[in-house]
């Protein structure tokens, strides 16, 4: 061992001899550490906020199957189909705005103009995307999440011939959406 050597090693309790770093390198990796961290932060973040944002495109797509599902089987009007929707769709929170449409398509063909039993619709639901650090807000924020369903009506129809959700919409169109508290 050169003398010159020795000053940058010391021996374990063991005997083993270890490399000492010199002065001018110590902080070296405090500094690497410092600068890799904000990439690693908000990688990390994108990681979390990425998986939210699929976790609610996926319940607003399960909210637009419920709710044509409800639909198709003539379960009321069209705030009980829109608050089936909002009570079904358990990631998207109470403060985002959520829509649910119903839209009459084509009547039966056997019973025209009425929305029978073979008559086809569909149902859209639409909430914005919220994140939940706030971090990439400028990447998420302002996006709309959508799912329609077209969907074959299953149930028969009231005395009036109409799903209760269709003769509701046929009467009065403005009434073909409901918003989730």
């Amino acid at each position: 061992m050169t003398p010159s050597n020795h000053k940058h090693q010391r021996t374990t309790p063991h005997g083993r001899a270890t490399r000492l770093l010199p002065r001018s390198e110590k902080g070296a990796s405090l500094v690497e550490f410092a600068m890799v961290l904000p990439l690693l932060v908000v990688l990390l973040f994108g990681v979390i906020e990425a998986s939210w944002a699929f976790a609610q495109i996926n319940d607003v797509r399960h909210g637009a199957r419920e709710g044509a599902r409800a639909s198709a089987v003539n379960i009321g009007d069209v705030g009980t189909v829109g608050q089936l929707v909002c009570d079904r769709m358990d990631v998207v929170l109470p403060t985002q705005s959520v829509a649910v449409t119903l839209t009459p398509l084509a009547s039966n063909p056997a019973n025209p103009g009425e929305g029978s039993v073979g008559g086809s619709a569909k149902i859209s639901v639409t909430a914005n995307l919220k994140t939940l650090t706030g971090l990439l807000d400028p990447f998420f924020a302002g996006k709309t999440l959508e799912s329609t369903v077209e969907f074959r009506l299953e149930q028969p129809a009231t005395n009036s011939g109409d799903a209760i959700w269709w003769g509701q919409i046929i009467a009065d169109p403005s009434q073909d959406t409901f918003s989730c508290p």
